[in-house]
């Protein structure tokens, strides 16, 4: 391995290590509207209340996705700032 070939590695791993909180960020808000999705439609099955407890769901996955969002944000800033 030549001495090029292991600068650009460590310059890929930085450039990963820096971008992985913003692709993290993604990832948490589908999980987040997916799964609180998900739950809301099978109490609208169980209360037989179609479609509330899944739009409450989704807008709830949606808050706490954006939520997250916001605070893994700031904390980037922050550490920046640093």
């Amino acid at each position: 391995m030549t001495r090029n070939s292991s600068s650009s590695k460590n310059n890929i791993s930085r450039v990963f290590a820096k971008a992985g909180p913003y692709l993290n960020i993604g990832y948490t808000l589908l999980a987040a509207v997916v799964v609180l999705g998900y739950i809301g439609y099978r109490l609208d099955e169980w209360l037989k209340l179609k479609p509330l407890f899944l739009l409450t769901g989704i807008f709830s996955g949606l808050i706490c996705g954006f939520y997250n969002m916001f605070k893994v944000i700031q904390d980037l800033d922050r550490n920046q700032k640093q």
